[in-house]
């Protein structure tokens, strides 16, 4: 005849605290990596703004892209981190009383800042190129960047297309030469090395 073994009372309390260490050991773990991951996914987020593109699906795909890395690259160019809660609106036009190509705006609430920058497609009826439009998103990050490594100490601008215009007509000065003169007055052979100025020209006109 068969017996059944029971476990014993002790036993029975010794299994049931292994199982119930071992389900709280495997929750802290499961806990814990939850945890990594979503900081992990914060400081991923906080390096990658959100950004919105009021454009077809296609072209609203490519300027993300193009926003997104050239945010990340002025940043890592700095040495800085994008600042959490960063976004980033393309729309078709940027109004500040006119049409303007990019603005920043900054939120705070209990010391921290929240940033929002709106970047205009077009500009009184003209189409912004992609150039120009990453321009005007460096020189709004610039702003956001102040917190973080300081204000601007030295400001150099340079405007090739509004430099001073070449002033035509310029002085010609033609060299040939001297005929030597001796001490009575009398011409002398001419000295090859004697150079004498002859024209001055100014705007076209021999004087």
């Amino acid at each position: 005849m068969a017996t059944t073994r029971r476990r014993s009372r002790k036993q029975q309390c010794l299994l049931c605290r292994w199982t119930t260490a071992c389900r709280e050991a495997a929750r802290r773990t499961f806990i814990a990596a939850r945890q990594k991951a979503q900081r992990a996914y914060q400081h991923i987020r906080g390096q990658r703004p959100a950004v919105i593109v009021d454009a077809p699906r296609r072209e609203a795909w490519q300027l993300r892209r193009l926003v997104r890395r050239a945010a990340r690259g002025y940043a890592k160019a700095l040495g800085v981190e994008l600042p959490a809660g960063l976004a980033v609106f393309v729309q078709r036009v940027v109004f500040d009383g006119r049409q303007v190509n990019g603005l920043l705006t900054a939120f705070e609430q209990e010391g921290k800042r929240r940033y929002v920058i709106q970047l205009a497609l077009s500009v009184n009826g003209r189409e912004v190129s992609d150039g120009e439009l990453i321009a005007a998103l460096r020189h709004e990050l610039s702003a956001v960047f102040a917190d973080a490594i300081g204000k601007p100490v030295l400001s150099v601008a340079l405007d090739l297309e509004r430099g001073a215009a070449a002033h035509g007509g310029g002085s010609i000065v033609e060299l040939r030469p001297q005929p030597g003169v001796a001490a009575d007055g009398h011409r002398q052979d001419a000295d090859p090395f004697a150079l004498s100025r002859v024209t001055d020209y100014q705007e076209g006109e021999a004087s």
